[in-house]
């Protein structure tokens, strides 16, 4: 086995680690995670505290690991709606499916890139209030965009290429062309933007957490876990390094698995590209 594998097998086994303690954090332990613990206050971990106590007396480790769940958690939640939105309406738009709509589509568009990634989740959660919901929704808004402009992008690009205007010719509606013929053109670029939109996703939440924006503390997540423990950094290590390290892991897995995504779509689309454009030219002139 080459070291290339070993590190693929160490990260996908970090991220089943990750999966299962975030999923089973109940039945882990018995410490709440947001419930102080009448004991010793910034306690080095033990036997009985894996990763010691904060600064309150909880347990890190449990609230470690429920904040791997509600981060996580919600980042997924913010890019799956991104993702779906910005590609339906992507796609809609770039074909101008339903023409009528493709201005307003547009605009609202625009809208969602002019404002930085970190400052609209602010903004929103600032009118409409913490609470998970408002999280995951303001990250969703942030970052649909960027789903958008790419996938309307190439998607026009596809619009001129013979095989569509033979589908379209053929007699496929217009829905008929987006769904079965541009779609899965896109699934590629879909699926990597995915990744970085999660990373991103994971970074804001965990920096708007830090600043006590979002998710409303006794509720730990990473960032709010750094932000507690870091005036006693000196005296409590483990209160800010085992949430940094969690934070840091998960940012190189997503990393890491959009990378090597990445170089193998780049070796199939070589390998495949020459004779895909034989066919698509094929079908146009048979037409």
């Amino acid at each position: 086995m080459n070291t290339s594998n070993r590190y693929w097998i160490w990260l996908l086994t970090a991220l089943v680690a990750f999966a299962v303690c975030s999923l089973f954090y109940m039945n882990m332990y018995a410490h709440d995670p947001t419930a102080p613990f009448e004991g010793p206050k910034l306690d080095a971990p033990s036997a009985e505290f894996w990763l010691g106590t904060d600064h309150l007396g909880r347990d890190v480790a449990s609230r470690l690991i429920y904040a791997t769940y509600l981060t996580l958690g919600l980042a997924v939640l913010a890019v799956l709606l991104a993702m779906t939105a910005g590609t339906a309406l992507g796609m809609l738009a770039g074909y101008n499916v339903a023409p009528f709509l493709t201005p307003l589509i547009l605009f609202i568009g625009q809208i969602s890139i002019v404002f930085p990634v970190q400052l609209l989740p602010l903004l929103i959660i600032t009118i409409f209030g913490n609470g998970t919901l408002g999280m995951v929704l303001s990250m969703a808004f942030s970052i649909w965009g960027q789903f958008f402009w790419l996938i309307h992008d190439e998607t026009k690009a596809l619009k001129g290429r013979g095989f569509i205007r033979a589908a379209f010719m053929l007699g496929s509606s217009k829905w008929g062309v987006v769904r079965l013929h541009i779609l899965p053109h896109l699934l590629p670029t879909v699926v990597l933007l995915t990744t970085i939109c999660f990373r991103m996703a994971i970074g804001v939440i965990s920096t708007l957490s830090f600043l006590g924006i979002g998710i409303s503390p006794p509720t730990p997540t990473w960032g709010s876990m750094i932000a507690d423990g870091h005036p006693f950094i000196m005296q409590a290590w483990w209160t800010v390094v085992f949430p940094t390290l969690a934070l840091a892991c998960s940012i190189l897995l997503v990393n890491s698995i959009g990378g090597r995504l990445e170089r193998k779509w780049k070796q199939s689309d070589t390998t495949h590209k020459e004779r895909r454009d034989i066919h698509e030219d094929n079908a146009a002139a048979a037409v």
